[in-house]
C-alpha cells in the first residue's frame, strides 16, 4: 500500500494548510503584510498551527518576518519560484516592447494581466513619468468584474466561463463598482462592440483605467492590457484616446502570439 505521507510524513491536509498561509500573505493589501494573529483570523487556524508553518516557511526563505511589526511577508524564494514560471510565457516577452511603447506614449502605469478564478492577476508592470500610487505589482490579485483589465478578458469569455462568476456574486469595492450582473452584462457587451473596457474608480477610488484583450491560438482571450491613471488626468476624451492605444498595442501583441 502506497504512504501518502511521503519521506518527511507530511499530509496532504498539512500540505494544503502551509500553502493557505502563503496565499493569505500573497492577497495581503499593501505591502505590510500580516500578523501571526491576523493570519490565524483569517485562516481558522489556531496560532500555534499557524506559527509553526510560519517557522517552516522562514527557514526555507518563502517568508520574512519584520521585526519591527511582528509581521510576516512573502520571501525572496517565492520570488525565484514566480520567476521560473513568468520566465517561461511568452506573452511576457512578446508584449514587453509593446508595453514600454505604450508607457511611453501615454506616460502612464501600464500592466498586462491575465485571468484566474474570477480574478486578474498582474504578469507584467511597467510605470510611467506621471505619478500613480496603485498596489498593483507583479502578482497582484483584483477582482475580474470592477477592473477595466477584467472587464477586458471577461467580455471575450464563453458565456458558461462568465456565468459563474457573475453568480458567485459582484463585490462592491467602491462606491462606483458595478454589482448588478445584468448591468455588467450589458457593460459587457459595449465592450464588444468598442473593443476596449473602462473603468471609472470601480476598485480604486480615483482611478481610472481603460483595457483591450489580447487574443491567442483560435482568438481565444488570453490576457489583457490597460493603462492607469488618477482621474483628474483621465477625462473621457483622453481615456477615449487611450482606449483606441491600448487596443492597437493589444492588437500588435495579438498578432505575435
Amino acid at each position: 500500500m502506497t504512504n501518502v505521507r511521503g519521506g518527511h510524513g507530511l499530509s496532504p491536509s498539512t500540505f494544503d494548510k502551509g500553502l493557505g498561509v502563503l496565499e493569505a500573505l500573497a492577497m495581503a493589501p499593501g505591502s505590510r503584510g500580516l500578523t501571526l494573529t491576523e493570519l490565524s483570523q483569517r485562516l481558522g487556524m489556531h496560532r500555534s498551527t499557524v506559527f509553526r508553518f510560519l517557522a517552516t516557511l522562514q527557514g526555507r526563505g518563502y517568508i520574512d518576518r519584520d521585526p519591527a511589526t511582528n509581521s510576516y511577508r512573502l520571501g525572496v524564494q517565492v520570488l525565484l519560484l514566480a520567476a521560473t514560471w513568468l520566465n517561461d510565457l511568452d506573452i511576457r516577452r512578446v508584449a514587453k516592447p509593446v508595453l514600454q511603447t505604450l508607457c511611453d506614449q501615454s506616460q502612464e502605469l501600464v500592466h498586462l494581466t491575465i485571468l484566474d478564478h474570477g480574478d486578474v492577476v498582474t504578469i507584467d508592470r511597467i510605470e510611467g513619468r506621471q505619478p500613480v500610487s496603485l498596489q498593483t505589482g507583479i502578482g497582484n490579485r483584483r477582482p475580474a468584474h470592477c477592473t477595466a483589465s477584467g472587464k477586458a478578458i471577461l467580455a471575450y469569455l464563453p458565456a458558461g466561463e462568465v456565468e459563474p462568476i457573475l453568480a458567485a456574486g459582484l463585490a462592491a469595492m467602491t462606491a462606483e463598482t458595478v454589482t448588478s450582473p445584468e448591468t455588467l452584462r450589458r457593460q459587457l457587451a459595449e465592450i464588444r462592440e468598442r473593443g476596449y473596457a473602462i473603468d471609472r474608480g470601480e476598485h480604486f477610488e480615483g482611478v481610472c483605467c481603460v483595457a483591450a484583450p489580447v487574443f491567442g491560438y483560435e482568438r481565444t482571450v488570453v490576457a489583457s492590457i490597460s493603462i492607469a491613471g488618477p482621474a483628474p488626468r483621465m477625462a473621457d476624451e483622453r481615456l477615449a484616446h487611450l482606449g483606441e492605444e491600448v487596443w492597437r498595442a493589444a492588437t500588435t501583441v495579438s498578432r505575435q502570439l
